[in-house]
């Protein structure tokens, strides 16, 4: 299949169009950044036109466990002695109430992805705050964010099913998910998602 030019496959998109799958390892290759960057922003300013949001948040890192162990990855980190495995339900809301008296309008859950399937310390943690999952205690203390301090929850959680966004949507104004990839091989022994369960695209 030829690659289209990159004013072609902007028309394309604009138009409501798709790229064939075939297409995006060319255009990925391209050496023509300047007019791949203006096409991509012509796309996204036609979808959202020029106005930037800004919400100021205050991060809440409700755990650094992590089932899975990308290679990259800065915020993660075994369980270490002496060091609690889950931020507690006060600290949570004295973090939520500093970024309410700083002028935050949101509250960023930050979040490994279900360490208590890796490591049996989050098992026990969990299990002395009166829950099973990650999930369950970080829907109680977003659940307590918004009742006690008005700051909106975002939840960055993680792979979940449809019934735990619905039961995080409750008590959430919104939820991320990072996607760092849709290559299977960085998945393969030796990349960098290796042995990492939430990073396999399917």
């Amino acid at each position: 299949m030829p690659t289209p030019s990159i004013d072609t496959w902007t028309r394309r998109l604009l138009d409501g169009g798709r790229l064939d799958p075939a297409e995006l390892g060319p255009l990925a290759r391209t050496a023509a950044l300047p007019a791949l960057l203006q096409g991509a922003a012509a796309i996204r300013d036609a979808g959202h036109g020029p106005v930037v949001s800004v919400s100021r948040k205050v991060f809440v890192p409700l755990t650094n466990l992590c089932r899975d162990v990308c290679a990259y990855c800065t915020f993660a980190h075994p369980p270490k002695p002496g060091e609690p495995v889950y931020l507690s339900r006060d600290e949570v809301l004295a973090i939520a109430r500093a970024g309410a008296r700083a002028g935050c309008d949101e509250v960023l859950f930050t979040l490994g992805d279900k360490p208590e399937l890796r490591y049996r310390a989050a098992r026990t943690a969990l299990d002395a705050l009166g829950h099973a999952t990650t999930l369950d205690y970080l829907e109680e203390v977003a659940g307590l964010v918004l009742a006690e301090t008005g700051l909106l929850p975002h939840v960055n959680a993680g792979v979940m099913d449809e019934a735990d966004i619905a039961r995080l949507r409750r008590v959430s104004a919104s939820q991320g998910i990072m996607l760092e990839t849709v290559s299977e091989r960085l998945s393969t022994r030796g990349g960098p998602h290796f042995g990492s369960p939430d990073k396999l695209p399917s």
